[in-house]
Parts: C-alpha cells; sequence; structure tokens
C-alpha cells in the first residue's frame, strides 16, 4: 500500500476498500469490458478525491474562521476544530487603536514620557529610532478656565469644589453648563483669529528617527535659557512669558522585547523561542503565529472523517477519475488505435476523456456552491429570513384576549 493510501484511506476496512474499488471497475464497464486498471491506481484515485475534497473543505474554512484563527500559534492543528467566536480579530485593531490613543489598558506595550529639551530659534528636534510616538504635548492648553472665558457675561462662572466664584467673589446664580462650553468655544476661536496656536508636525528622518518640527518657533524668555535673538529677545509667546523649556511626548517602543523587532511587541509572540539556526538558513521566517491563510495549520482529511454525503462525493469523483485514466494512460495508448492482425482496432479513449472530465466539472461546481450556501453568512442569513417569516406569519393571526 502506497503513502498516500494508507494516510488518505486510514479507518476504511479492506472488506470496504475491496467492495469500493469493485464499484467503480464496474462503473466503468466491468465486467463486460475489461478495465485495464490495478487496484493500486484505483486506491490513489481514491485518495485525491478524498485530498480535492478536503481542498475545498480547508478553503471553507479559512474563509469563514481565519480571523479567529489569526495571532494564534501556527502549531496548532486547525483541521475539523471548532475555533470559538473570539473577536481576536478585531479585539487585536481595537488594541492597536487603543494604544495610539493612549487608552491601551490590556495593551501589552509599558507607554513611556520623556522630554526634550527646547533651544531658543530651533524649531526642529530629533526624536531617536524605534519610537512609536502617542502623543506630543506641544498644543494649545484648553480655554474652560477663568482667564479665558468674557469678564462682562453673566454666564462666566468658575466652579471650584462645591462652590461657584465669579472673579473671586462667589455667587449662587448658576447658568446652564451649555452657555458656559459655548462661551469657552468662542475664546477659543478667538485665540485663534487674534493670537497663535501651539502645534506640532511630525516627518520621517534618517536611519528610523523623526523629526519634530513645533509651531511657533521656541523664542527666549523667562522658560528657555538661551541668548537674544535680534528684535525678539526677551520676549516669549503672549508677550513676554517666554516658551516652555522642554516638550514632553508619550511613545511606545516599536522593538519589542521578544519576536521579530521589525514589528510592534504587541504582534510578537511571547512564547515563541524562534527557529533554528537550520531552518533559518533555508529561509524560514515569521514569529510563529498564524497570519496568512498559508501558514493556519489544515491538514488533508481521512476516510473516516468524512461523513455519508462527503463519502458520497469522493466516491463519484474518484470515479471520473479512474475514467479518466483509464482513458489517457491505457487505452489513449497508441492514440487509441491498436493493431491487430489483418485489422485496427479503435478503443474508446475520447468518450472516456471527455465524460471523465464533465463529471469533475460537475462535481466541483456541486460542492462549490454547496459550500457557498453554507457560509456563516448565509446561515445567519437564512436564519434572519426565518425569524422574519415566524413574525410575519404571527402577525395575521388573532390577538388574544387578556382578562384581568
Amino acid at each position: 500500500m502506497s503513502f498516500c493510501s494508507d494516510r488518505c484511506l486510514s479507518g476504511m476496512s479492506e472488506h470496504d476498500k475491496v467492495a469500493l474499488i469493485e464499484r467503480i471497475r464496474y462503473k466503468i464497464g466491468a465486467p463486460v469490458m475489461q478495465v485495464e486498471l490495478l487496484d493500486r491506481q484505483i486506491e490513489e484515485c481514491i485518495c485525491e478525491s478524498i485530498e480535492e475534497y478536503s481542498t475545498y473543505i480547508n478553503n471553507w474554512v479559512l474563509t469563514n474562521r481565519l480571523g479567529e484563527m489569526l495571532g494564534l500559534s501556527s502549531e496548532i492543528d486547525f483541521t475539523l476544530k471548532y475555533v470559538s467566536n473570539s473577536l481576536y480579530f478585531e479585539e487585536s485593531y481595537g488594541k492597536a487603536i487603543a494604544e495610539q490613543a493612549g487608552l491601551g489598558v490590556n495593551g501589552t506595550r509599558e507607554l513611556k514620557l520623556t522630554s526634550i529639551p527646547l533651544t531658543a530659534g530651533t524649531q526642529h528636534y530629533i526624536i531617536p529610532a524605534n519610537r512609536e510616538i502617542n502623543e506630543v504635548l506641544w498644543f494649545t492648553p484648553s480655554f474652560i478656565n477663568l482667564f479665558g472665558l468674557d469678564p462682562f457675561a453673566n454666564t462666566n462662572i468658575a466652579f471650584s469644589e462645591f462652590g461657584a466664584s465669579f472673579a473671586g467673589h462667589t455667587l449662587y446664580h448658576v447658568m446652564p453648563v451649555f452657555d458656559t462650553i459655548m462661551t469657552a468655544q468662542a475664546a477659543e476661536l478667538r485665540n485663534r483669529v487674534r493670537g497663535s496656536e501651539y502645534s506640532y508636525l511630525i516627518r520621517p528622518g534618517a536611519n528610523g528617527t523623526k523629526v519634530l518640527t513645533l509651531y511657533p518657533i521656541p523664542r527666549p524668555g523667562s522658560g528657555v535659557s538661551a541668548p537674544s535673538v535680534g528684535d525678539n529677545a526677551g520676549y516669549g509667546i503672549g508677550g513676554g512669558a517666554g516658551t516652555p523649556g522642554s516638550v514632553f511626548y508619550y511613545y511606545y517602543d516599536r522593538a519589542g522585547n521578544y519576536g521579530n523587532p521589525d514589528f510592534s511587541a504587541n504582534t510578537a509572540n511571547p512564547g515563541w523561542t524562534g527557529f533554528t539556526s537550520e531552518q533559518t538558513s533555508i529561509g524560514y521566517q515569521g514569529n510563529g503565529l498564524v497570519s496568512t491563510p498559508a501558514d493556519a495549520k489544515l491538514n488533508y482529511l481521512s476516510y473516516m472523517q468524512l461523513n455519508s454525503v462527503a463519502q458520497t462525493w469522493v466516491k463519484k469523483y474518484a470515479q471520473a477519475l479512474a475514467k479518466e485514466l483509464l482513458g489517457i494512460g491505457i487505452r489513449g495508448k497508441f492514440n487509441g488505435q491498436l493493431p491487430i492482425p489483418d485489422a485496427e482496432l479503435t478503443l474508446n479513449k475520447d468518450d472516456l476523456i471527455s465524460t471523465a472530465r464533465e463529471d469533475k466539472r460537475e462535481l466541483k461546481e456541486e460542492i462549490k456552491l454547496q459550500l457557498e450556501e453554507l457560509s456563516y453568512d448565509k446561515i445567519m442569513e437564512k436564519r434572519a429570513m426565518v425569524q422574519e417569516n415566524v413574525n410575519k406569519a404571527l402577525s395575521y393571526g388573532p390577538m388574544g384576549l387578556y382578562l384581568w
């Protein structure tokens, strides 16, 4: 027995195997016509049919469940395994977005804070390589404060602890919060038009670094020790207040503590020890996680794992393969013309090949349509339609009488 048959036909008794081989022979023409196929050749046709069926099934699994496999260990065998809907795929994106917003409560990376000393007249600053910037603390402060509000408006109320004050004097006249918010927005817009705004720009630099550009340009003043700069000596943003002496920013280390350093740490595999030097030398890559349909482990099925519906498909496809093999490999010899004394015998190779290929085409189309109708989105769609029709049918019935 060949390795292929030994693997694919595992669980199949010898009696069932002999019966299936004989059935295929009879369907092709035996015993009326001689079927010039060895038992081993028919076994290989059966095995190839199982592999073909397995390919369709595994593609269906990838279509419906790859999102749950991504990020799991590539060593897990997903063959005929139900992978629960853990929303891992969605959570991985949500975690990445949360980390960018500084909300990565369940993140795997530490959010770090550092600062850059500023120099008067210098607008561009270098951020070291392998730092994923989360937030730069260089922006105009919020205008919901005492000084940003209109001192002549009766809605100018700043709350302190459990009391309220207006320019230091306690008031008991409390206006709606919406008025306070609108006043703060008006003050912020007024500052943008009449004053200046803190802002910044991040651009890629050399060797993986980043260039941080600050607006406006830091000036000398009370916050920065620097020599005089022309007519602006001694003056900072907003008069003589000066520019802050440092700019702070939050960041993540892009190179994690484990896994491939080219990936962010939350995409690496904490338990992955790496390939051996021999495997690496022959081109092994990755970090031990399922990342594509190519590295999700899905093996061929065996005959014992197929139900009656799948076995019927396999038997029909094996018969088509055996018919094609008989036509091409055996009766196609001498181009189907068998010389005999004083005559020439024409074999039916063309009929065998054409009917075999048509049977294969129909069987492939059959399983393709079947699996499309059994996809998870189709199942949900049909269930929703059933529920909708149930509700519609119940709406036509008489309403019950409630007595109390």
